[in-house]
């Protein structure tokens, strides 16, 4: 019989899937400098008279600030905002106070934090605690972070 050979990962994807926790800190930065990058460069070319002043060179660059940025920002977005959403539904999970509701989306939070890393992971791991559910294993060796100061909190508030 004949088998279907997988090919290995190149160095570079498996690095990059090593890094799982750091996704969503990368496609943010990268969200945020391609639409930069493309907002400036479409500011330049059509609202601030650029193009008349500027030499052929600098009209070329702002073309291609604004439609690298644009293809940059149509590939990252969208990762972007995958990896949003599921912030946004753990933090909903982390502010619940029903034991129950916790239960009931338990398996969303933990899809979310193993998406999104180990800072999550273990808040995650400080509100099974708090609600005195059972924390899986592989939370385990996680730290707790501490009830007096919350993430995303200053004391100035």
């Amino acid at each position: 019989m004949a088998r279907r050979s997988t090919k290995s990962p190149n160095p570079i994807k498996k690095w990059w899937r090593s890094k799982h926790e750091f996704h969503f800190q990368a496609y943010t930065w990268l969200t945020i400098l391609s639409l930069g990058i493309a907002l400036y460069a479409f500011i330049q070319l059509f609202f601030l008279d650029y193009a008349q002043e500027a030499s052929d060179r600098m009209i070329t660059l702002s073309w291609v600030g604004l439609i690298g940025g644009s293809i940059a920002l149509f590939f990252f977005a969208p990762e972007f905002f995958y990896f949003y959403d599921k912030k946004q539904t753990l933090s909903e999970i982390l502010e619940l106070d029903s034991r129950a509701e916790v239960m009931r989306r338990r398996k969303d939070a933990e899809r979310a934090a193993d998406l999104l890393g180990k800072s999550f992971q273990s808040r995650l791991k400080g509100l099974y605690e708090r609600m005195g559910i059972d924390v899986p294993k592989r939370y385990s060796k996680l730290s707790s972070p501490s009830d007096d100061a919350p993430m995303g909190s200053s004391e100035e508030e």
